[in-house]
């Protein structure tokens, strides 16, 4: 066949629904495709090579007007996100045999396949740096096969137009001085200047003359590249080799602004790394944790993604107040590393407006006395009223079976200043006889928001053991249960309901001979702000 075209490549369109893609040139073998798929679809910057029969599968191979890549899923929406090239393999598979046919299709085959490995050779040689196409006198055009005297180096061109390799855009002579030979591309500081500046030399010459440089009789063999100080006497010693510029005074930003970067997003870890792309971040997780990984001399910022629990701790992560935080979504907080790993909350701005810390936020709790609880249609305790002795307090209490679970239940229309998070409970509670036994008590609790449905299960039960004090109607405090989890999802001037229950049926609840008397709960929760404004 003839090879009448310069085409090795098509490129498309992916629209998430084609996977048939056409090519119009010869190709010899299905391996001589090489498809990619460009990110980001709307102008790609990256590729990925997918791979044959794999991602997709190839037809026509041999035809002279070429075939089709048929994808197994079709690419994404994009514009020219879809490439397609021709790479011809660099060999020759044609055994010439004394006295054997010479046929003209083996050929033309093989002379077909020499004219598209030259075509795919030329198509790579117009995408290379190259010199003009009249250059009488080309110099050295190589780099050192040595690799420690090409690491970390820039490409240049030396005074006599030879190639090179070299660390910097010049070299720096400090502060020009008269009577001075410099060479092209040395680096000098004009201190005639106001404000002081940087030259770079275009022309080999002896300085004469006086500063500035910019009236200077050979001004124009200098270029300059930086103005040096903000005003007057004062700036860098060396724009090349000053690796820790200062300030003379303060920034005058110009009536600009001095721009923030966003960085990658953080996972919570303890302790979290603090990453160097940015100053700002947002912290994915939930893993609770009490120090940053972070150099010194950090100002940075954090969004939390979710909920989790900053301790507060005086070296590595001093919070406002001295008080842990539990995290919501969006909450940002401020931060200085003042020390390597040593860290500062200078601000912390809850998503719900709520302060942080007041004088009245923390743990605060609510007494529900026995009476103002109900006993539910299902197995539900006893109310009693139980009279001491005349004229002394008369107890009103709910009592619950020895060998059956029995419940109580109340609600509490949370206050605003609920940082609604897990609770905790205690179990006030007497017995009518002396035993030294054990009694165990269960708590549950679900949230209900405005416009949501009361008919919702209650959350996982918490447990806590309490002993009797072998006297008759003493009274009992157990100690605080675990935290409770409360169904739902907790939202502000949320109805919450509470279930308890003596877990009678359980082994070690040892009091099997009278019934307990419940004279009342306490719910102790978290504030995060000082009142319900």
């Amino acid at each position: 066949m003839t090879i009448s075209t310069l085409t090795r490549t098509k490129q498309y369109n992916g629209n998430n629904s084609t996977t048939v893609f056409a090519y119009d040139f010869n190709i010899q073998a299905d391996s001589e495709l090489e498809v990619y798929l460009g990110t980001p679809v709307g102008a790609p910057t990256s590729w990925t090579k997918k791979t044959l029969t794999t991602h997709y599968t190839v037809s026509g191979a041999g035809v002279a007007g070429g075939g089709n890549v048929t994808f197994g899923s079709a690419p994404p929406t994009g514009t020219g996100n879809v490439f397609i090239r021709r790479v011809t393999a660099k060999t020759q598979a044609s055994d010439y045999v004394e006295n054997d046919p010479f046929t003209a299709a083996t050929l033309e085959n093989n002379l077909d396949k020499l004219t598209q490995i030259q075509q795919d050779m030329q198509e790579e040689i117009d995408r290379c740096f190259k010199l003009g196409s009249i250059v009488p006198d080309a110099g050295v055009t190589e780099a050192s096969s040595v690799v420690a005297d090409r690491k970390n180096m820039l490409f240049a061109f030396d005074d006599d137009g030879d190639f090179s390799v070299t660390q910097e855009i010049g070299t720096s002579q400090g502060n020009w001085a008269a009577s001075t030979a410099y060479v092209v591309r040395d680096i000098v500081k004009d201190t005639g200047a106001s404000p002081q500046a940087i030259y770079i030399c275009l022309t080999a010459h002896t300085s004469s003359g006086s500063l500035p440089i910019s009236t200077n009789t050979d001004a124009a063999k200098w270029r300059l590249l930086v103005e040096d100080g903000a005003v007057g006497a004062t700036g860098t010693g060396n724009i090349v080799e000053d690796t820790s510029p200062q300030l003379g005074g303060f920034l005058d930003p110009n009536d600009h602004f001095i721009g923030m970067q966003k960085g990658g997003d953080i996972s919570s870890a303890s302790p979290t790394v603090v990453d160097t792309d940015g100053d700002y971040f947002d912290v994915t997780g939930t893993t609770n944790f009490a120090a940053f990984t972070v150099a010194a001399d950090r100002h940075f910022f954090i969004q939390f993604d979710g909920v989790l629990t900053m301790t507060h701790h005086a070296t590595n992560l001093d919070l406002p107040g001295g008080a842990n935080i539990t995290t919501a979504a969006g909450d940002v907080a401020e931060f200085v590393s003042t020390g390597a790993n040593t860290v500062q909350c200078v601000n912390y701005t809850r998503a719900s407006g709520k302060a942080v810390v007041g004088s009245t936020a923390g743990l605060q709790t609510i007494w529900i006395p026995a009476i103002a609880m109900v006993s539910p249609t299902t197995n539900g305790a006893e109310a009693a009223a139980v009279e001491t002795t005349a004229t002394r307090p008369e107890m009103k209490v709910l009592d619950f079976d020895s060998s059956t679970i029995e419940y109580a239940q109340f609600s509490i229309a949370m206050p605003k200043s609920w940082n609604l998070g897990t609770v905790t409970a205690k179990f006030y509670w007497t017995h009518a006889t002396a035993v030294a036994t054990d009694v165990i008590w269960g708590i549950q609790g679900v949230v209900v928001s405005d416009n949501d449905t009361i008919d919702i299960a209650y959350g996982t039960a918490v447990t806590v053991t309490d002993t009797f004090h072998n006297a008759a109607e003493d009274l009992a405090v157990s100690d605080s249960t675990a935290a409770i989890t409360l169904a739902g999802t907790p939202a502000d001037d949320d109805l919450a309901y509470f279930q308890v229950y003596r877990a009678a049926t359980t082994g070690g609840d040892t009091t099997n001979s009278t019934d307990a008397r419940l004279l009342g709960v306490k719910i102790l929760f978290t504030t995060d702000a000082e009142n319900d404004a």
